[in-house]
This record gives structure tokens, C-alpha cells and sequence, in this order.
């Protein structure tokens, strides 16, 4: 009867932020972070989340960064944290972005472990080794565990590479909005929503990062999605995605303006 109570109780509340909160306002910077190698950590995953909508950019994106000069955008976290990758990315879209996440990529793990799994359609069979592990996920609908979902969205195998790699974590973030807005996952909302605080960095508040988080659950299904466009190139024998500026600006104004 308590759990009951409490779940409606849950339910409530979320439907209460749903009709009081100014949704698709304000912009963040969602950044995944890995420094499995020992290295300054790069931003593996960069994304703008904004006016409803959801813009992925290449980690390998040629860009100016301020003050530095044209490296890949992922450089800018490396060399000056989320307040220079926030920078260059406002430089990028021609946006004004408020906020940032930082996600480590070892928090999805326990995230994931936390929620009991995540259900995952994987689109191709992924047969990988990440640090001395071995995984094997075979194409479909799939319930993955917290390492198995951290081997899927970390994999840049395939004939797509980085750019797969994108719509792996893509497909990841939907699965798993999914996830936590299931009833039937009401009852470890607390738990999980410890372990991902613990495995985040932000400079929102606990209230506006939870306003944030369940703007981005609740719309979910309704968000626009889309890679900043660009074609990969090698200048000084350097792999780069070099954008294509003039079409990036329409995804921006489609997407997160």
C-alpha cells in the first residue's frame, strides 16, 4: 500500500512539473566524458539539447575554439573543461548556451545496473574488447546490462565508425529516457537519481538539472534529432569532420534555436 502510495505520489509530481515548467527553453551542453587511457579526458560525446530538439556533433568537428585557434571540437574539454567547450560550441551554432552537462562514461554502467537493464534495439552485431573485456551483442531488441550498455555506446567499430558511434549513443540516451519515465521503474527513481547525481557534472542546480532532465524525458518522443551535417576529411594527415556550415545552420534553427 506505501509503495502504491508512493508511486502515485511520484507520478503526480512529474505530471505537475509537466504543466508547470516552461519546457524547450534554456539550452545545455551535454558532453560524455572518457579518460579511460590515462590522458586528459576529451569529450567522446557532444551534444546541444535545447528548443525541443537535439543536436549531435562529431567529436572530430573541425572548429575555432576561442583563444586557441582550429583543432577538433572535443580538444576544447581537454584543454579548457565544459566552460570552453560550451564556448566553442556557442561559436559553432551562433546560440547562446547556458548550461552544461558532463557525463562520465563509467557512471553508465551503474546507471544502467541501477535502473535493473536497458532495453536497446541494436541495429548490428557489435564484437568488441574494451579494458581486457570481451562483449558480443547480437543484432535486435535487446536487454542489455549496465557493462553491456557501456561496451555498446563506447564502439566505434562498423563501416560508420565515429559517426555510427553517434547513433548508438542517440539511440542510447531515447532507451533510456524510456527507461526511467516506465511505471514500472517509478519505485528506483531515487536510487538511480543518486548514482547518475554522483556521476554527472554541472553547473545547474540539484532542482534545475532534475527540470532539465525531465524536460528532456517528457519530450522524448516529440524531439527533433540531428547530426551537425559535414563530410570527413584528412588535412595534414589528420582525420577530420569538417562541417558544413552553411547546411549546419538550418539543423541549428531546426533543432535547438
Amino acid at each position: 500500500m506505501r509503495r502504491a502510495s508512493l508511486v502515485l505520489f511520484v507520478l503526480v509530481v512529474l505530471l505537475l512539473l509537466y504543466l508547470l515548467l516552461p519546457f524547450g527553453t534554456g539550452r545545455a551542453v551535454v558532453l560524455g566524458s572518457d579518460s579511460r587511457a590515462g590522458e586528459a579526458a576529451r569529450s567522446d560525446t557532444i551534444m546541444v539539447a535545447g528548443g525541443g530538439g537535439l543536436l549531435a556533433v562529431p567529436r572530430d568537428t573541425l572548429v575555432e575554439i576561442p583563444g586557441v585557434g582550429q583543432d577538433k571540437v572535443n580538444a576544447a574539454f581537454a584543454i579548457g573543461g565544459p566552460e570552453l567547450a560550451v564556448s566553442t560550441l556557442e561559436t559553432l551554432t551562433d546560440l547562446p548556451i547556458e548550461n552544461y552537462v558532463v557525463l562520465d562514461f563509467g557512471g553508465v554502467e551503474e546507471i544502467v545496473d541501477a535502473l535493473g537493464g536497458i532495453t536497446i534495439d541494436v541495429e548490428e552485431p557489435i564484437d568488441t574488447e574494451q579494458d581486457g573485456e570481451f562483449f558480443s551483442i547480437p543484432a535486435g531488441t535487446r536487454e542489455l546490462t549496465g557493462d553491456e550498455a557501456l561496451a555498446y555506446v563506447r564502439y566505434r567499430g562498423g563501416p560508420t565508425a565515429d559517426i555510427g558511434r553517434i547513433g548508438r549513443q542517440q539511440r542510447f540516451l531515447s532507451a533510456l529516457a524510456a527507461e526511467i519515465s516506465s511505471p514500472e521503474n517509478l519505485p528506483r527513481l531515487p536510487s538511480t537519481a543518486r548514482v547518475l547525481w554522483r556521476n554527472i557534472e554541472t553547473n545547474m542546480g540539484p532542482f534545475e538539472a532534475a527540470r532539465f532532465a525531465i524536460r528532456l524525458t517528457l519530450s522524448r518522443g516529440a524531439s527533433n534529432t540531428e547530426l551537425y551535417p559535414g563530410a570527413p576529411q584528412y588535412i595534414n594527415g589528420i582525420s577530420y569532420w569538417v562541417p558544413d556550415t552553411i547546411a549546419g545552420q538550418r539543423v541549428v534553427e531546426a533543432t535547438v534555436e
